[in-house]
């Protein structure tokens, strides 16, 4: 009996930790808004429409080495997510071939900070 019962414990218990580590397993999604650096994209958020504000501000600021070393983001509607250190990476190399912030990045969302796999002018 007890050790039926053990087995069925431990059964359950790697059966809890293998479906938890499916459901952790973030979605890739697209997600379309415009590219800007965080330093000023915090100042956009307080906007009424931040995203329309954001479309408005200058892209050579975020391609200042000033404005760049605060990272850069994405901000979509109302919602600012901050990539992480190699989505940074991508936005500087995209941005230094292009002067449109509009984009559509593919990525996974942890929290407000956005790992992307890709980034490219919206169309």
């Amino acid at each position: 009996m007890k050790k039926s019962l053990l087995a069925g414990v431990a059964v359950l218990g790697l059966s809890m930790i293998v479906g938890y580590s499916y459901g952790a397993d973030a979605k890739s999604e697209k997600i379309t808004g415009v590219l800007i650096d965080q330093a000023c994209g915090k100042n956009q958020m307080s906007k009424d429409d931040p995203e329309a504000a954001a479309a408005k501000h200058p892209v050579g600021c975020a391609k200042k080495e000033s404005c760049a070393k605060s990272g850069y983001a994405i901000i979509s509607g109302k919602t600012m997510l901050k990539l992480d250190d190699a989505g940074n990476e991508k936005a500087k190399a995209y941005l230094k071939d292009s002067n449109i912030t509009k984009v559509t990045v593919e990525g996974t969302k942890d929290g407000d900070t956005l790992k992307i796999s890709s980034i490219e002018a919206a169309k």
